[in-house]
């Protein structure tokens, strides 16, 4: 059993944190990925030729192109038909970016919150949310590629945990295995002071990603938050919650989910249909997921 004081790791963490230098840097390729995403003028040949420099990386964008929930299955042979015909540019994009950016950050396969399960959940909520932003009508309150952007950053708090300190990331990933039932961010605090959606901001801010995200980030438990960017905040929240079977799976249980979904206007039998149009495709997810970890 590891024994340590919460206040002084917690302290130690948020130094380090906020210290320029210490948490890794982007990787050459997301840096590469980043500029082409702000780049007004870009176009699908320089981002299915940045793809294509990563063997592996091409060979997960055609799969998830390949995916049932979109219905092409093995017609598509090539990343620039995976973006032009399926995925869409600012989508390959993004999900090009997380997977390299996760690609720097040291952390288990196996366990409660190996990297196995995290890039399990992390895919089923990106998808999810992007979905949900389909129904969501008049939708001008929230841009569809940032929330996707946001679903698939909101877990990388656990990644640069395990990365810092991967012998108290083992201790936490041990206490979450033994304890199931118990929620995982009051494990974090009640035993290591910080959490993995604070560690998370933190990286997403020293990484210079939109706004957005680090909001979103930053307040996914608690989709009571009021201030900028709270659409996206709701939106990551109702998501987590349909994928978990309704059950509230973040800091507010005293807000029902339907109110939630009233708030942005989203029909919440078509979330429903929505959330079991992802799930149907778990599957495919795992071992999308499975080969991430690899």
């Amino acid at each position: 059993m590891l024994f340590l004081n919460k206040l002084e790791f917690s302290q130690n963490f948020r130094s380090i944190l906020q210290q320029a230098g210490q948490i890794p840097p982007l990787p050459d390729t997301a840096r590469s990925l980043l500029r082409l995403r702000n780049n007004p003028d870009a176009n699908l040949d320089q981002l299915a030729g940045l793809i294509e420099q990563d063997p592996g990386l091409s060979v997960f964008i055609m799969r998830y192109a390949r995916m049932s929930v979109f219905g092409y299955g093995n017609k598509i042979h090539s990343v620039y038909h995976a973006i032009s015909l399926v995925i869409g540019f600012n989508t390959a994009l993004n999900l090009s970016m997380s997977i390299v950016s996760s690609g720097c950050l040291k952390m288990p396969n196996q366990g409660a919150l190996g990297r196995n399960l995290i890039w399990n959940q992390t895919l089923k909520c990106a998808i999810l949310c992007r979905e949900l932003c389909n129904i969501i009508p008049n939708n001008q309150i929230i841009d569809r590629d940032l929330m996707y952007l946001s679903g698939l950053f909101h877990n990388f708090g656990y990644f640069l945990f395990a990365h810092l300190y991967p012998r108290e990331f083992a201790y936490l990933n041990d206490l979450i295995s033994r304890y199931p039932k118990q929620d995982i961010r009051s494990i974090q605090m009640q035993v290591f002071g910080i959490t993995h959606d604070t560690i998370g901001m933190y990286l997403i801010k020293a990484w210079n990603l939109p706004e957005e995200v680090a909001i979103t980030v930053a307040e996914q438990h608690f989709p009571d938050y009021s201030g900028k960017h709270a659409s996206y905040v709701k939106l990551i929240a109702i998501a987590n919650r349909l994928l978990h079977d309704h059950t509230t799976v973040d800091g507010c249980p005293y807000i029902e989910t339907s109110v939630l979904m009233e708030s942005l206007g989203i029909n919440e039998t078509e979330a429903v249909a929505t959330s079991e149009k992802v799930q149907s495709c778990r599957n495919e997810i795992t071992l999308l997921a499975d080969e991430l970890a690899a």
